[in-house]
């Protein structure tokens, strides 16, 4: 930090100082000011794990292999339509289903909808087919029809929600099914019924009535006589808890929605269980969707609760046990929002089936369309929707992910935000924190509820030193170089350089006393100020330096206790010592200590805070007159300021292998296991009148205190003064 000084009486001052200042870093390790000492990294919580992560990296290979794989790039095509006499279409679409919703994500971490029932209504189910092989399929009663048939439909629907083999896999192969037909309402009534009874995340219906509208008169058209009340009152009762997924029509030319995939726009109770599904090619520029074709209706008056999905497969046929087909449409896309349901309720087991609902609608792509509308998911999380498009595109990796902000709940009841640091732990602390909560894994929410297991170092941030070079030129820029040559070596002539702010210091004309004042920084949240006092006593080649300093720390050297973070700063005071000792011939040998105590303050989460004792340490031998009059030669090692002794607790719900989490209390040692080492050559020497140069190469081991790491430094300064 600059430090203006005034000089001895009986000089004048320079009219001008002209600083040249060169420093190189050799090597380097560490890093900046305020780093995070440890991001969020992959966990789980519940069955198989919810995870909390920046990105999918690590996860990243094993969802590239999985998408290189057989089975996955069975969906991996290029195709168009066709005519009614069977003629090609223009355009070609380049369709990837699996990977357009992102599944191996959930994949490659274990999600499969294992536990799960999805329930559908359609034409028919060859259970027998291979990819239902090992699952159980509950056929209902009421008039399903099965076997072999060139009646597709509903085996391909099944088999994109659950089905998996050797060549084939759907959205959640772990999931169960409940089968059940469309042709009456009597028959919708009884499976929707049996989608209750069996606690089903997600009833399919990968059909609709076309021609009839969105309206009071269209809903009694659809659910007239005693059967169709008795349909009403099964989706009433089903919605009430679980998910029905309706598809969009296949007609682009429509102009409103259709009655089912509309259905709560005249039924407003109905919205809080119900999705519409269009079908949809994506465009991706990287990770993003930057366009979409529209090969469905769209969402129209059921945008509110749409999402779409490539519906481009090709899926298990019913016409054998092992046969396969291509098929394209909103049949096709909406069996994926109810496989992603399955897998969500197996990574969230702690979630609703609607909860889950918002979060396919709040994590949907919908950065290719600006919004005509936001729906409030929650009070402070809004998504936007199109009447076109719906929420976008769904996207069951960022589904996976945490949505809005993070928050931890602590002993007292009170919430605590996460998406920022919790506790900062200074530079005097080194790694010390960080170790002791490394293997710590605490439990979050996210604004929807979610429950995420987050490590415990994720709630640190670490105030490092800067970069050693920069270091080193701070200090030289405000070192007076002459008297740093001439005067005493036993204490720094900069008593508060681990600190933010600005030093202001003055001398008496004998140099027997000074005085430094360490003045906060405008610019910075961390306000640090104190006083340094210091007298030197002389007794023929021996010089004796006393000091006594007083701190308040903003965070940069102990941490704890940010006015910010509610413990109201940490107070440090210190008693210094220097002894000079002449060796003659110009030979010198200098030893200086610190040592001191800081009163840590009380962060979040944070209880028995302790004192924390802390010291610092430095020998430099040298010789003056070494080449030529006037110069000097030092080697030096020093032991920066760090801390011997301290502890803390924090007490966080902590989460134990599959379990809950429980309000455990985690001890901290605040000394750092190895402490910063430095060793030093300094070389200066009078360049003319009022002009310095200064050599100097500093090797700086377990850098601000954290073991392994390490930065040098070379400085070349020439101060002319004229």
């Amino acid at each position: 930090m600059p430090i203006v000084r005034t000089r001895p009486a009986g000089r004048a001052l320079p009219r001008t100082v002209l600083l040249l200042v060169l420093a190189l870093a050799a090597c380097k390790g560490g890093g900046g000011t305020g780093s995070l000492a440890g991001g969020p990294v992959p966990g789980g919580s519940g069955v198989l794990g919810s995870f909390f992560v920046q990105s999918f990296t690590p996860f990243e290979t094993a969802a590239a292999a999985l998408r290189n794989s057989a089975r996955y790039l069975r969906q991996s095509t290029t195709w168009h339509l066709v005519d009614a006499s069977n003629n090609p279409i223009s355009p070609d679409y380049t369709s990837y289903p699996l990977a357009s919703v992102h599944a191996e994500y959930a994949h490659a971490v274990g999600l499969t909808g294992k536990g799960q029932t999805v329930a559908l209504a359609d034409t028919r189910i060859n259970p027998l087919h291979q990819v239902f092989a090992g699952k159980s399929i509950t056929i209902d009663s009421n008039g399903s029809p099965t076997g072999t048939s060139s009646d597709d439909h509903g085996t391909k629907v099944a088999s994109i929600i659950a089905g998996q083999s050797s060549s084939f896999i759907g959205i959640a192969p772990g999931a169960n099914l409940a089968f059940g037909s469309f042709q009456t309402n009597a028959t919708l009534a009884s499976i929707t019924n049996l989608a209750l009874n069996m606690n089903a995340v997600a009833q399919n219906n990968s059909w609709g009535y076309d021609s009839v509208p969105v309206s009071v008169g269209g809903l009694g058209m659809v659910f007239s006589g005693t059967d169709g009340a008795n349909y009403l009152t099964a989706l009433d009762n089903y919605a009430a808890r679980g998910v029905v997924v309706f598809a969009l029509s296949n007609d682009q030319t429509h102009t409103q929605a259709t009655i089912m995939d509309a259905l709560p726009a005249v039924r407003p109770t109905l919205e809080p269980g119900w999705l519409a599904v269009g079908n949809a090619v994506p465009t991706f520029t990287g990770q993003t969707i930057s366009s979409v074709q529209l090969l469905s209706s769209p969402c129209f008056e059921a945008a509110r609760w749409c999402l779409l999905a490539d519906g481009a497969w090709t899926a298990a046929t019913a016409t054998s046990n092992s046969s396969y087909g291509f098929g394209t449409g909103s049949s096709f896309a909406a069996p994926q929002v109810s496989g992603a349901l399955a897998l969500l309720a197996e990574a969230f087991p702690n979630l609703t089936p609607h909860d889950l609902r918002l979060r396919l609608l709040a994590s949907a792509d919908n950065g290719f369309f600006t919004p005509d509308a936001s729906l409030a998911i929650t009070p402070t999380f809004s998504h936007g929707y199109s009447n076109i498009y719906g929420h976008g595109f769904l996207d069951i990796r960022a589904a996976l992910l945490p949505i809005g902000a993070t928050s931890m709940s602590l002993a007292d009841g009170s919430a605590q935000p996460t998406n920022a640091p919790m506790i900062m732990s200074g530079a005097a602390l080194g790694d010390a924190v960080q170790r002791s909560i490394q293997n710590v894994q605490v439990a979050v929410t996210d604004s929807l509820n979610g429950d995420f297991k987050m490590p415990g170092t994720a709630l640190l941030a670490t105030v490092t030193p800067s970069p050693l070079p920069r270091t080193l030129m701070a200090q030289v820029m405000g070192d007076d170089l002459e008297r740093l040559r001439l005067g005493s070596v036993s204490l720094s002539g900069q008593p508060f350089a681990a600190f933010q702010g600005r030093t202001l210091a003055a001398l008496d004309p004998t140099g027997g006393f000074t005085a430094s004042v360490l003045m906060p920084d405008p610019g910075s949240a961390e306000q640090s100020f104190g006083i340094d006092l210091r007298k030197a006593l002389t007794d023929g080649a021996t010089r004796l330096d006393l000091g006594l300093k007083l701190a308040h720390d903003g965070g940069s050297v102990m941490g704890f206790g940010r006015a910010a973070d509610g413990g109201g700063g940490t107070q440090m005071a210190s008693l210094e010592l220097g002894l000079t000792q002449d060796l003659g011939r110009g030979g010198f040998l200098a030893v200086a200590g610190e040592v001191g105590i800081a009163d840590l303050g009380s962060q979040v989460a944070l209880t028995d805070v302790s004192q924390a004792l802390f010291n610092s340490v430095s020998l430099d031998i040298g010789q003056r007159d070494a080449f030529t009059d006037g110069d000097k030669l030092s080697v030096g090692v020093a032991l920066p300021m760090a801390v011997t002794s301290g502890s803390a607790r924090m007490v966080v719900p902590v989460i134990h292998g599959l379990g809950g989490p429980s309000f455990d209390s985690v001890g901290l040692d605040l000394s750092p296991q190895d402490r910063q080492v430095n060793l030093a050559l300094t070389y200066q020497r009078p360049l003319s009148e009022g002009s310095e140069l200064l050599l100097q190469i500093v090797h700086a081991d377990n850098y601000g205190n954290r073991s392994g790491q390490s930065d040098m430094a070379g400085l070349l300064a020439m101060k002319f003064s004229f």
